[in-house]
């Protein structure tokens, strides 16, 4: 195994340095005269994603997500069409360069057969303060594909960086859907532009994925994991029905509708169980369909119809999916499971 890039480490670090300071400032705050307001709770007099109550309005505005922090960096941003049919926003990391060229080779190309708009983004982290390193800039200026945000590139900054991409894609292009994955995973371009605008029958307040199953979501309260929650930021013991985030589509009313409930809810490290929090509270369900799969890269040429997220691929078994969708624009016919959502029941 190589080493990791220095760059890594820093990054590492620098995480693990903002996270101590964060915890210490919601320790001294929920100390104070005020007590936290948990994410579990149902939000009081909801009018359009908004609280009348000011006083509580101003509290749990300190506890939710600032975008506007989010939002400063000084990489110039993506330019995008608006109103596309699809936006696909990755997960991606610094040092992942290989993974965001192995995409941009196979599922991120356009070949222009598809007659609906869709675009690729890659989501990195990186604090503003210590400048945009010139190798970023390149890559910026190559491929016009990267969404810098403000903050330290780690695990647990992992929510920022989604609702980061959610804010910064419905203000600046308003795209019908997004599809939010990771750098490890498979998404057939060929088929879920087409399928979204002409099958699916849910423009609007769909939020569909592969869903965990009840006693699979549970709170981790142990401090040593890296999904460790505490009862501050989160009271339940079990998270509401959420979509794995190898991927999961959002309509866009959806994604404005979360947006504005994140402002009030203190965010947890799983981006996939923050958004089942936030469509929880914004009165959303999650549709859970098996166009999205786990761990399974041995598809027969006809799955590559209805199959949408494949996840955990290498750059081999990425072209080896590339072909497969290709072949299976001719290979299989229509059927009532290629064009229906596939529910999982």
């Amino acid at each position: 195994m190589k080493p990791a890039p220095l760059s890594r480490y820093v990054a590492g670090l620098i995480c693990a340095s903002s996270l101590i300071s964060t915890l210490l400032i919601l320790k001294l705050f929920t100390s104070t005269s005020h007590p936290q307001v948990y994410a579990g709770s149902t939000l009081k007099q909801k009018s359009d994603g908004f609280l009348k109550d000011s006083k509580l309005k101003v509290l749990m505005h300190r506890t939710g997500i600032d975008f506007k922090s989010l939002l400063r960096t000084s990489l110039e941003p993506p330019i995008c069409l608006r109103g596309q049919t699809l936006m696909i926003l990755v997960t991606s990391a610094p040092w992942h360069l290989e993974q965001r060229n192995a995409i941009r080779s196979t599922w991120g190309k356009k070949d222009g057969g598809n007659a609906y708009s869709w675009q690729v983004l890659f989501l990195i982290g990186h604090r503003s303060e210590l400048g945009i390193p010139q190798e970023f800039v390149q890559e910026q200026r190559a491929y016009g594909d990267i969404l810098m945000g403000n903050y330290a590139d780690c695990y647990r900054n992992l929510t920022l960086k989604v609702m980061h991409g959610f804010k910064w894609a419905v203000d600046n292009c308003e795209p019908q859907f997004i599809l939010k994955t990771d750098d490890d995973c498979f998404v057939n371009t060929d088929r879920l532009p087409r399928f979204l605008a002409e099958h699916n029958n849910f423009k609007n307040n769909l939020y569909a994925g592969s869903l965990f199953a009840q006693g699979k979501r549970d709170v981790i309260r142990d401090p040593l994991s890296k999904w460790y929650v505490s009862k501050e930021d989160y009271r339940e013991d079990e998270y509401p029905p959420y979509a794995s985030g190898i991927g999961y589509v959002l309509s866009e009313d959806v994604v404005q509708r979360i947006l504005k409930i994140a402002e009030f809810i203190p965010p947890v490290p799983m981006e996939d169980a923050y958004v089942g929090i936030l469509a929880k509270e914004a009165g959303i369900s999650v549709k859970s369909s098996g166009r999205f799969t786990k761990h399974n890269v041995s598809w027969r040429v006809c799955n590559y119809r209805y199959l949408m997220v494949i996840h955990h691929l290498d750059t081999i078994e990425l072209q080896l999916a590339q072909q497969n969708m290709i072949k299976a624009r001719t290979a299989c016919s229509e059927t009532q499971e290629i064009t229906r959502w596939k529910e999982v029941k």
